[in-house]
Parts: structure tokens; C-alpha cells; sequence
């Protein structure tokens, strides 16, 4: 009964590094989480320590709960346009005496008009 079994030994085995690379796997996909979640929340305002951590202890119960309370992106205020070289045309967004571009003089800036 035992004697058929000990010539196939090889072939019993050759599942095993397939079944070891899967959890390499998952904790890879895991790190890339935990960076995505880290970089999303303070790009957002938010501690991306924090939000860290409560993906890493809690998984992906973690990760849905970050996807629902995350806040809304910041954004900058829109900058309003001073004036426009008429040398270059590159766009200034502040008073200043020189295109900072292309170096030519403006002259002093303008004061809004007075009504």
C-alpha cells in the first residue's frame, strides 16, 4: 500500500511557491494602499498618519470608512490677472515694475482707478 506513493513525492510540492507568493502579494498591495490613503489625505488637509494606521488595523472596513469621510480636494483660490507683458504676453499675477519672464520694464504699477 505504501510502495506505489514514494516514487510520487516530487509531484505533490509543486503548488507550495505559488501558495507562498500569495501573501507577498497581498502585503504589496497593502503598502500601496497605505501609501495611496497617506498621500490622498494630506494632499486633502486631512492627517495622512493617522488615516494610516486605521487602514493598517482595520483593512478594508478602514479604507471604505476613509472613502466616505474624506474631504473634498483643496484647491487654490483663482488668481486674478494684473496685467500682460506686451513684450512676451506671459501673465502677471501681481503688480510688479518687470516682466519677470522676459525682463522688460512695465513701469510702476497701475493704482486702480479712483471712482
Amino acid at each position: 500500500m505504501i510502495e506505489p506513493l514514494i516514487g510520487q513525492n516530487h509531484m505533490v510540492w509543486w503548488w507550495l511557491p505559488w501558495i507562498l507568493l500569495i501573501p507577498l502579494i497581498l502585503f504589496v498591495i497593502g503598502i500601496m494602499i497605505c501609501l495611496w490613503v497617506y498621500r490622498d489625505a494630506e494632499s486633502r488637509g486631512m492627517n495622512g498618519a493617522l488615516w494610516v494606521i486605521i487602514v493598517i488595523f482595520t483593512n478594508i472596513i478602514g479604507l471604505i470608512i476613509y472613502l466616505i469621510v474624506r474631504e473634498s480636494k483643496l484647491t487654490a483660490p483663482p488668481q486674478r490677472i494684473t496685467q500682460i507683458c506686451p513684450q512676451c504676453g506671459y501673465v502677471l499675477y501681481e503688480e510688479v515694475n518687470f516682466c519677470p519672464h522676459c525682463g522688460k520694464s512695465l513701469g510702476p504699477p497701475k493704482s486702480p482707478p479712483e471712482k
